[in-house]
């Protein structure tokens, strides 16, 4: 009940805070790039270069791996497809982990909620998710890929993607206020579970063993959902798994929340 109530609530405070999420979420935007040389293209160039040099390196390896015959674009197209929604999940991810500790001063001498400053963070991350997304698209339509209507698959797989990012970043956020390590760990952490996703190479050129161990990854059935999507629309979304990871993120929510009610006092003396 306690954490039903802070949820209502909260939605209540996003909306009367709209007009502060919206000029922080372009404040930052701009400031990020407002100085730069390149401008935008700092959106893009990162993780393209990312998926450059995986094409280079793993695409001859992965062929006959598993990974259907699309033409020369093949691997590409299914790196892309789980390698820049990881990027967000990711960011997302690090973002809420910090929630408490980088916005101590506008949490302690200002009203600003910290519904307000999630909600922040979720449109910044989601905003060069988009930029990326729609730059992918285009990609598919420029190599005759594109999957069509079977591509809104996405929108729930992304929900479900960001609701697990923010159900545990919330409750590592509590814990980052107490113990510090928890922010030097996540970035390891991401990295370990990055390559137990099946991203960079198809679950199908793993041997049987380890492909009933990854099975257990939260991630994995996001993730060949992504991929199937553009690669292999016949097998479809495995949405079984992909309840599975939105109940896990419900209750793993639900916690967190629990848990910051119980700390709140606490929480704004150790920041």
């Amino acid at each position: 009940m306690i954490s039903h109530s802070i949820l209502l609530r909260g939605g209540a405070q996003v909306w009367t805070w709209r007009g502060f999420i919206l000029a922080s979420v372009v404040r930052e935007i701009r400031s990020r790039y407002s100085r730069s040389l390149f401008g935008w293209a700092w959106l893009v160039v990162p993780p393209a270069v990312l998926i450059g040099i995986y094409t280079l390196v793993f695409s001859r390896l992965m062929r006959g791996a598993g990974l259907p015959d699309l033409g020369p674009y093949t691997y590409a197209i299914f790196l892309c497809a789980g390698l820049l929604t990881w990027q967000w999940f990711s960011d997302l991810l690090s973002r809420v982990v910090g929630l408490f500790t980088n916005h101590a001063t506008l949490l302690k001498k200002t009203a600003v909620p910290w519904y307000a400053l999630l909600a922040v963070d979720v449109l910044v991350t989601g905003f060069g998710m988009a930029v990326q997304m729609g730059l992918f698209a285009a990609l598919l339509l420029a190599v005759g890929l594109w999957p069509g209507w079977t591509a809104l698959q996405y929108v729930p797989l992304l929900l479900a993607q960001g609701l697990l990012a923010v159900g545990l970043g919330l409750g590592l956020a509590v814990l980052q206020v107490f113990f510090r390590d928890v922010g030097l760990a996540v970035p390891l952490v991401l990295q370990v579970w990055f390559w137990m996703s099946a991203i960079v190479y198809p679950l199908s050129a793993l041997p049987g063993w380890s492909q009933e161990l990854l099975q257990w990854n939260l991630m994995m059935p996001i993730v060949q959902g992504y991929q199937n999507v553009v690669i292999s629309p016949g097998v479809g979304v495995p949405w079984r798994g992909v309840a599975g990871v939105v109940a896990f993120s419900v209750v793993a929510l639900l916690f967190s929340l629990r848990l910051m009610y119980r700390n709140r006092g606490l929480i704004r003396d150790e920041i």
